[in-house]
């Protein structure tokens, strides 16, 4: 019981030093987060502030999926029919930050969404796939300014991703972007500038390498299955 005590009253004093260490302004904890509407699956809360909303329009499904807030009144969007797998996480760091997520949007694993200063948004339309192991951002996290003038040269900026846009694994956007619809962001690439409708994009930085394109969410081995299927049952 004794030991039980003191290993307590540590884990207390650690708590109370990593306290000091949050901004004031972020100090509310009750109240931090309320998460609204239906959903499968579960999320980790990890939460420093107050006033601040998940809400899930329709039902998604989520798994294990990181929401991380530190700041006040910041809002996270899921329509209908979103479908989050494992390793993703949202982030909004700051205050009156928005990350809304369009209806039937689907992660594979390893998306992180960071929304970072106040009063920033990263808007994502309906119908996009996020592959795997992806950052989109509205920062650079850290300040930089000018020697002449020693004022900041690097704000934030809000991202806005439209419908219908798949993004292949290993890709960043970053801060500022406007990603059009019925786009494809090719795998290892970081997108800082806009990309036009119908297009495909890759490279570091992002290059338009072709335009008036389409792209379809059935995978190249089902129609091959499909057609297997279809021989040998026409035998």
């Amino acid at each position: 019981m004794i030991k039980r005590l003191i290993k307590e009253s540590k884990i207390f004093g650690i708590y109370k030093a990593l306290c000091k260490l949050v901004p004031k302004q972020y100090e509310t904890i009750k109240g931090g987060l309320v998460i609204e509407g239906n959903y499968k699956g579960r999320f980790v809360k990890q939460i420093v502030g107050g006033g601040n909303k998940v809400i899930c329009k329709g039902m998604s499904s989520f798994d294990g999926t990181v929401i991380h807030i530190t700041g006040n009144n910041n809002t996270i969007i899921f329509e209908d029919g979103c479908s989050v797998g494992p390793k993703c996480s949202f982030w909004a760091e700051g205050s009156n930050i928005t990350i809304r997520i369009g209806a039937h949007t689907t992660f594979t694993h390893t998306v992180h969404f960071c929304a970072q200063e106040d009063g920033l948004s990263i808007e994502v339309g309906e119908d996009c796939m996020f592959s795997n192991t992806i950052t989109v951002r509205t920062s650079d996290s850290h300040i930089i300014t000018g020697n002449a003038t020693g004022e900041r040269i690097n704000p934030g900026k809000s991202v806005k991703i439209g419908n219908h846009v798949w993004i292949a694994p290993k890709s960043m956007v970053m801060k500022g972007v406007t990603v059009g619809n019925n786009v494809i962001i090719g795998t290892n690439t970081m997108v800082t500038k806009d990309i036009p409708d119908d297009s495909l994009a890759v490279g570091i930085p992002a290059k338009v390498v072709k335009t008036n394109i389409s792209w379809h969410r059935q995978a190249t081995f089902e129609s091959s299955h499909q057609k297997i299927m279809q021989a040998y049952l026409d035998k």
